[in-house]
């Protein structure tokens, strides 16, 4: 999913959503919930409980929740807060130099929006991966992806894309890492989805990035992996609210 909300300030994350109860209460600690929780929400969300992400709840309650705000998702993200990681992250993948036909995987897709915008730049084979089967379904209403398929980030991701018998010419993760989870040390889990060489795109809160210590842990983390940061540029996030994203370009094999 491509944002969660997190204390008083929007962070980006499948993480209320794919992580296990242990990690989201690292993450959030008791800035979470409170009664003045709706205060800084968009008017569209204020009909939700908010703090069902904040009070461990088995997995089916959190789809739940993602399955009420799905509708809503990009009218709150878009006109409240100036969500622009979608179209910098897909500025950035049009820089290099795929061919229109390049197997692109968008990994944490939610309602679609950085799909929209790649078969707007005129990719066709796009496919789609989320956790919330209600965001997924809203994506498919764009009628960009070939196919869309569940994901949980925190887990491996071989043996959950086994089934579509493919690794991607490119990926792009928008909106996913940030405080987490998923976590730092999930990241390099996404480069499974991704041939050798292949550019992996994925943008992290800006917020999250600081709050979380991602200067210190994230060089270590791709190392163990083997995997190489190629570029870390800065852009565009909630504009509105004065935050950006990290957009890193990651490489293995």
């Amino acid at each position: 999913m491509e944002v969660s909300l997190w204390g008083d300030m929007i962070v980006t994350g499948d993480d209320k959503k794919c992580g296990d109860a242990a990690k989201g209460n690292k993450a959030g600690g008791d800035r979470a919930g409170g009664d003045n929780a709706a205060e800084w929400l968009p008017p569209k969300m204020r009909d939700l409980d908010i703090s069902i992400p904040y009070s461990n709840p088995p997995t089916d309650r959190l789809m739940d929740f993602y399955a009420s705000w799905a509708e809503n998702y990009d009218t709150d993200l878009i006109d409240a807060y100036g969500y622009m990681a979608p179209t910098d992250a897909v500025a950035a993948i049009m820089t290099l130099g795929l061919p229109s036909d390049a197997r692109i995987l968008d990994a944490g897709c939610g309602t679609g929006q950085a799909g929209a915008l790649l078969a707007t730049a005129g990719f066709t084979h796009l496919d789609g991966a989320d956790l919330s089967p209600e965001m997924r379904a809203v994506a498919a209403r764009l009628g960009v992806y070939q196919r869309l398929y569940h994901l949980d980030m925190t887990t491996d991701y071989a043996p959950q894309i086994v089934d579509f018998g493919r690794t991607y010419d490119a990926v792009i993760c928008v909106g996913v890492f940030g405080y987490g989870p998923p976590y730092v040390e999930d990241l390099p889990r996404i480069m499974d989805a991704a041939r050798p060489g292949a550019p992996v795109l994925v943008t992290v809160n800006g917020r999250g990035w600081e709050k979380m210590g991602w200067d210190d842990s994230l060089i270590p983390v791709l190392a163990a992996a083997d995997v190489t940061l190629a570029a870390r540029t800065r852009i565009r996030h909630m504009v509105k609210e004065g935050v950006h994203a990290e957009l890193l370009d990651l490489r293995k094999g």
